[in-house]
């Protein structure tokens, strides 16, 4: 499996998220039938709004007629839900954590307080932590990413979660 802020690839035999909440394929018609398997990497509850950063597995088909099936990783970095009952917005991870940059012209972002970006982050760092074995496991893992190669936010969000006391 590949992680959708660092674009780590990993064991799921040996490195364990939780799984996407089973409610938010009923809540968020998008998301049906998009994912054999999926995982939550990061969530934050607001008075108003629930936001999941979310990847998994998906099933492709061979072009051909009878082609091959294959399961595989979502390509990209993976989605960000954000359910304000009634409704389930969804975007890619990226242009989320981006807030507003998407080069897509028919694009509704989910845009969000800065705040609630690191709560989200701050939730998915320690959620990588307790997924690797322990904070420092995580970071050695994460270690050969350049900082260079990390939104920026999370490149931030990241800085102050290594400077944070070990959990």
């Amino acid at each position: 499996m590949t992680d959708p802020l660092f674009g780590i690839s990993y064991d799921r035999e040996a490195v364990h998220f939780e799984s996407m909440p089973s409610q938010l394929t009923q809540t968020c018609p998008r998301l049906r039938g998009r994912y054999v398997a999926a995982w939550a990497y990061g969530h934050l509850k607001t008075p108003d709004s629930e936001y999941y950063l979310i990847s998994g597995l998906m099933e492709f088909h061979a072009d051909e007629r009878g082609g091959a099936r294959t399961v595989a990783p979502e390509e990209g970095g993976g989605l960000i839900v954000a359910v304000r009952s009634p409704e389930c917005l969804v975007d890619q991870a990226d242009y989320f954590l981006m807030q507003g940059v998407n080069p897509a012209k028919s694009a509704t972002p989910i845009l969000v307080p800065k705040s609630v970006l690191t709560r989200i982050l701050q939730d998915a760092f320690e959620r990588y932590a307790t997924a690797f074995g322990g904070k420092q496991a995580f970071l050695n893992r994460i270690k050969p990413i350049r900082p260079n190669a990390l939104l920026p936010v999370v490149r931030e969000q990241l800085e102050v979660f290594e400077k944070e006391p070990g959990k």
